[in-house]
């Protein structure tokens, strides 16, 4: 528990001494809301967006991030969070999640009519496990920016679908790289910044999360009114 001692702002986000303190430890809150905001950046490029489509890849992209967290804290990993769940609790939660999310993608395949929706998800899932797991060099931060990179695509592609018009590959692209870029990071500054010794990294690491999170939020505001 001394790493977690000695991050700095992220232990105001730590309550892991009951059931509801470790679920929402597990949140890991500034990740989940890094990762949604990129469901968000996905639909810049378009001129409207299908709420209920958007609705859906929010609730996929949490649902995923959420079971990976579970994964992450088992015994098998060295329990990093230190929650109060049993490895047979952590991985039967991380299961429902993924299920649930694999039932979203099988909704979403018949109402765009594509079954982009539920290989997404898929995906999703080999990613997180192999992610929380921390398999063979899997837990890194250029995968995890890899996994990154694939939300706004992803997003962005069933905006398409749904509005059944055609994926621009130079958009998608563009999306990719900045997922990744924003991931790569978001994700090196905790890594590498975990101590006091890094107080300003870490105060550098808040402001980005604001940026993007104040970015994200113009967003849906302005998709609100218009």
């Amino acid at each position: 528990m001394r790493e977690l001692e000695e991050l700095e702002w992220y232990r105001y986000f730590v309550h892991n001494k009951s059931i509801h303190g470790s679920l929402f430890t597990l949140i890991h809150l500034p990740f989940m809301m890094a990762f949604l905001s990129l469901v968000v950046i996905g639909i810049i490029p378009l001129q409207a967006a299908d709420n209920t489509v958007l609705v859906l890849s929010l609730v996929v992209v949490f649902l995923l991030l959420y079971g990976e967290h579970f994964i992450d804290d088992m015994f098998r990993v060295g329990k990093p969070w230190g929650t109060v769940f049993s490895d047979r609790t952590l991985i039967s939660i991380a299961m429902i999640l993924f299920l649930i999310a694999g039932a979203i993608g099988i909704y979403a395949d018949a109402l765009l009519d594509s079954a982009l929706p539920y290989l997404a998800v898929l995906t999703g899932v080999v990613f997180c496990v192999l992610y929380g797991l921390e398999i063979w060099k899997f837990h890194t931060v250029g995968f995890g920016a890899l996994g990154m990179s694939a939300i706004p695509m992803a997003s962005y592609t069933a905006q398409v679908i749904a509005a059944g018009g055609s994926v621009n590959l130079v958009t998608a692209a563009l999306l990719g790289i900045f997922g990744f870029t924003y991931g790569y990071v978001m994700l090196a500054l905790y890594e590498e910044t975990k101590t006091f010794k890094y107080k300003i990294m870490w105060k550098l690491l808040g402001v980005h999360f604001m940026m993007i999170y104040g970015l994200a939020g113009i967003l849906i505001f302005l998709r609100s009114i218009i």
